[in-house]
């Protein structure tokens, strides 16, 4: 009776856990239904892998990859103004682009949230801590700069 009650406490605990998981989920970056919207957002997201955008750290060979494929879906859209338009071999040519804009956009997404659990200094009670994957990434890039910094200050004054 007991071994069921802890099945019963878990898989309830499990669904808890994957609604939690699904509501952070984010909307994909990039949704090409009509031309004149996929213009739209390929333009938005352009402009947001520049420097102080939502996708600022998405790194070099990861914005010449999405560019690209952004490029193809806009060749694609320009035969058709919709993509209830496009052949069948032409949507799965758009679908998988489009799907290789939004992993890339997905994983480098400065809005995403990443929570872990941390034990305090002087604790074993480990917290949740959360923080924005550009927040991350700028607290990263700082410590970088620091240590930098601090090893040529050393250099020199050796």
């Amino acid at each position: 009776m007991m071994r069921i009650a802890k099945v019963v406490v878990f898989a309830v605990g499990l669904a808890l856990s994957i609604g939690a998981m699904a509501a952070e989920k984010l909307d994909p970056a990039l949704q090409a239904v009509t031309k004149e919207k996929f213009d739209d957002q390929a333009a938005a997201i352009r402009q947001q892998m520049k420097a102080g955008g939502r996708w600022e750290f998405v790194d070099t060979d990861e914005r010449a990859s999405v560019n690209s494929r952004l490029d193809e879906i806009a060749a694609l859209l320009a035969t058709a103004s919709s993509v209830d338009e496009l052949s069948r071999d032409q949507k799965g040519k758009l679908l998988q682009a489009q799907e290789d804009v939004n992993a890339v956009l997905t994983k480098k997404d400065g809005r995403r949230l990443i929570c872990q659990q941390v034990a305090p200094t002087g604790s074993n009670r480990k917290q949740k801590q959360c923080s924005t994957f550009a927040e991350r990434e700028r607290q990263r890039r700082d410590s970088r700069d620091f240590l930098r910094q601090t090893s040529d200050d050393g250099i020199r004054t050796n």
